[in-house]
């Protein structure tokens, strides 16, 4: 039989939900899903413009995929398959039934609070109107003349059943992305039927009384017209129109009207031919989605109506034609998901980058995508991610676009690409932006770690390694020891929520969605930096019952300038340190941290490096550490203490922690309760403590001389 191949995305037909059947114990009520009516459809042809076609759905089960349906296929909100948040329920395994020509099964309502509102009209028989989602794998077309085609569908699967506010059968209409989401497509095949009538009901399953079987071995159209029955009621079925063959052939039937005994033979041919051709096309398809060579390449195989062991052929050519995987993925079936994703991606990301822009249009660049919105206000913004979802927004108020605005998620209109998102996106941006750019100096000098929960953890202080023995000839190795002691610390969380209004997107206000989460990036690495330094201020007790910085410790020196001499007595206080084992370890200071002001001055003067005029004026230390000036070692009052602090990968000094996977702050956002709009909540987990003093040094400091 002739056929084509086309796209088909998933389609939807009204189903009716059946009120005596609510269970509210078991939150479950039956639907009749399908009942196989011929309803107009409309589609897509090139340049031809749009073709329209009554379509019939066969309620043949061997015509009907049921593997999904029957096994805990989805109830969703208005067909909206790309968020978790639109299921509502599940049809309940097993518990699809044919009645006639109707199909039946069982939705098991979810418990979930956030849709307890839809559950309520269900039963209040407020919702009403359910529809199917079903994807066409192969058409049987049957031309009529002076009439619409009819495309009856003799392989087609359920994937879903939603609830609707209009069921789907109430618009005959070409289908396609007006709600911001491509449909995910499915190859579809066109077998042209040149069978006679008798062989398209056979298609149908529908039984033919005698004179129209008789009726439909003519090749000529027949006045009367087929009788399809369903249940007691007859259907009247149009003629349909079939080839007209050569006068002499014509006649040949005229002179001989008795039933010709090879109808039946054309019939299971034609049955057969169908079959075939539902096999070699599926089998195709399987092959190019298994090695991920997509649609297309399935397609053009089809349409050349090469053999399986041909396509496999093919297949293997076009595979060892490219490199391995070739960026290629495994999950052809997704393809057109991703590529939904990536256009709302984009989007998203066209509209951030302009928005940023405009806060800092010297340390951000607009892309190609964002220059369209370049200059937009932010209410245009809104309008035009509302109309890009196929919203309408004419007639509405400053007050009821912003309260659509922000209400997109609420609304089931959950995406990477609504305006909320984009909001708490640049929000996000600019908070995380302020974080990394703020200046953090105790990350040279402390040691930087990951914790992967809230549980104290102890951090062991290693000693140096034991002494190294003499090894006799044919003598054994003696095992040695590591002296230990150990720190406990843990994360805690710091956050702030900040609330963005109808208000500020009607004012047009920036701030709110830049400067303000500058401010709380900003402040979260200033918080970091208050934790750290105050160890060295606060002078925390260790675990063994002293002071960090303690006579004990033997790292604690008295009060001078920075000079040569100061500096001499905490090298000395260095290299006088002992391991837990009690044996001397070679630890130096490389870090001198120093508050600003004189003390940075005097710093300066010890570490740069100068032209002695003779060996009195030569700078000891020229070079020998980098200086760490830090205004938080300011005290309020008296004379300003000063630090040095070993390489952290030598030994211990201050450790700080992020949680894994969270390093640094991170936001969240919801659809605002507390204020008229979203709020957007700012999280940091983090913690830092001292693990060993035998790595720092602090000098209390003295007035200049």
């Amino acid at each position: 039989m002739p056929k084509d191949m086309f796209d088909l995305p998933v389609i939807g037909r009204a189903a009716t939900v059946r009120p005596a059947t609510i269970n509210e114990e078991e939150r479950t009520f039956e639907v009749c899903w399908t009942t196989g009516a011929t309803v107009q459809r409309a589609r897509f042809v090139g340049w031809d413009g749009i073709e329209h076609y009554d379509e019939e759905l066969s309620v043949r089960e061997d015509h009907i995929r049921l593997g999904r349906l029957n096994n805990g296929a989805p109830f969703l909100d208005s067909h909206r398959s790309w968020d978790l948040g639109n299921i509502l329920g599940v049809v309940v395994d097993g518990s699809v039934r044919f009645e006639g020509n109707q199909g039946f099964a069982t939705v098991r309502f979810s418990k979930r609070d956030e849709v307890e509102p839809v559950w309520r009209d269900i039963k209040d028989g407020i919702i009403r109107s359910v529809s199917v989602g079903y994807q066409v794998h192969e058409y049987l077309i049957t031309k009529k003349e002076g009439e619409r085609d009819h495309y009856l569908a003799v392989d087609w699967e359920p994937m879903e059943i939603s609830a609707v506010a209009i069921p789907a059968d109430a618009e005959a209409q070409v289908r396609s992305a007006k709600d911001g989401h491509a449909p995910s497509l499915n190859p579809c095949a066109l077998v042209r039927a040149q069978a006679t009538a008798a062989a398209a009901a056979e298609q149908k399953g529908t039984p033919m009384s005698g004179k129209n079987k008789a009726a439909a071995g003519s090749t000529e159209t027949r006045a009367d017209d087929t009788v399809e029955t369903r249940g007691n009621d007859p259907v009247n079925t149009p003629a349909e129109t079939v080839e007209t063959p050569a006068p002499a052939a014509t006649e040949t039937r005229a002179a001989d009207p008795a039933p010709q005994p090879e109808t039946r033979s054309a019939a299971e041919e034609a049955r057969a031919a169908v079959i075939a051709e539902r096999k070699r096309s599926g089998e195709i398809n399987r092959l190019c989605r298994h090695h991920g060579l997509g649609d297309e390449f399935a397609a053009d195989l089809i349409e050349r109506d090469v053999t399986i062991d041909q396509a496999r052929a093919a297949v293997l050519a076009k595979l060892e034609e490219s490199e391995p995987m070739n960026g290629r993925s495994y999950e052809p079936a997704r393809a057109e998901n991703r590529s939904e994703q990536q256009r709302e991606v984009q989007y998203r990301d066209a509209l951030t980058i302009a928005l940023q822009h405009r806060h800092n249009p010297g340390a951000v660049d607009l892309s190609d995508d964002a220059r369209e919105f370049r200059g937009m206000t932010l209410m245009e913004m809104a309008r035009h991610a509302l109309e890009r979802r196929g919203m309408s927004t004419r007639g509405m108020s400053k007050m009821e676009l912003a309260g659509a605005a922000f209400q997109m998620r609420a609304a089931g209109y959950h995406s990477t690409s609504d305006f909320p998102s984009i909001l708490a996106n640049v929000a996000n941006k600019t908070l995380r932006d302020a974080y990394e750019s703020t200046q953090r100096t105790f990350m040279s000098w402390a040691r930087r770690s990951t914790i992967v929960d809230f549980k104290p953890v102890q951090r062991t202080q290693l000693g140096g390694a034991p002494d190294l023995e003499k090894v006799l000839e044919n003598g054994e190795f003696q095992y040695g020891t590591m002296g230990e002691s150990k720190e406990v610390y843990a994360l805690a969380t710091y956050g702030k929520v900040l609330g963005i209004t109808r208000q500020a997107l009607i004012n047009d206000d920036m701030d709110a969605f830049t400067r303000i989460p500058a401010a709380f990036g900003a402040s979260a690495a200033d918080l970091e930096s208050d934790i750290v330094y105050a160890i060295l201020k606060d002078n925390p007790t260790m675990a063994d019952g002293t002071a960090l910085f303690h006579a004990d410790h033997g790292n604690l020196g008295s009060a001078a300038v920075i000079n040569e001499t100061s500096l001499a007595a905490a090298e000395e206080a260095f290299s006088k340190h002992k391991g837990i084992e009690g044996r001397p370890i070679s630890v130096r200071p490389r870090f001198l941290i120093v508050p600003t002001g004189q003390r940075f001055l005097e710093a300066r003067k010890q570490v740069a490096a100068t032209t002695p005029n003779n060996t009195a004026d030569v700078n000891a230390y020229a070079g020998m550490y980098e200086i760490v000036p830090e205004p938080r070692l300011l005290p309020a009052t008296g004379q300003a203490p000063w630090f040095l602090a070993a390489d952290p990968s030598r030994i211990d000094t201050v450790e700080y922690a992020y949680l894994d996977g969270q390093e640094g702050v991170f936001t969240e956002t919801r659809q605002g309760f507390e204020v008229d709009g979203i709020e957007i909540k700012a999280r940091h987990d983090f913690a830092a403590k001292a693990i060993d003093s035998k790595g720092l040094y602090k000098n209390p400091g003295a007035a200049p001389a």
